[in-house]
């Protein structure tokens, strides 16, 4: 039993450390997503985010295709983040019960 709770105790800690390295890429990654809306038949993309629940819209011109390619790959690799620090913190939640 000691030998479980051992093994229990390093998976928990090994979790805090992955929660911690998320929560730091997560910063690092640009907020939102992006939406193109179409006005008088034009195409116009946005970024669209929310801060202290309002809803900000930032029209996204004159940006270079390398940039708006890189912003959009962002964009996909927080929400992957987001989606795997929350199974870390499920996962603590449960060894939390048990120990």
């Amino acid at each position: 039993m000691r030998s479980m709770m051992g093994v229990l105790q390093e998976e928990f800690i090994r979790l805090k450390e992955a929660e911690k390295s998320y929560l730091r890429e997560i910063k690092k990654l640009p907020r939102g997503s992006l939406q193109v809306k179409k006005i008088k038949g034009h195409d116009y993309l946005y970024l669209v985010s929310s801060k202290n629940s309002r809803i900000r819209y930032r029209y996204v011109r004159g940006v270079p295709e390398r940039e708006l390619q890189a912003l959009k790959e962002g964009i996909v690799l927080r929400k992957k983040y987001q989606t795997l620090l929350k199974e870390v913190r499920n996962n603590m939640k449960r060894i939390a019960k048990i120990i």
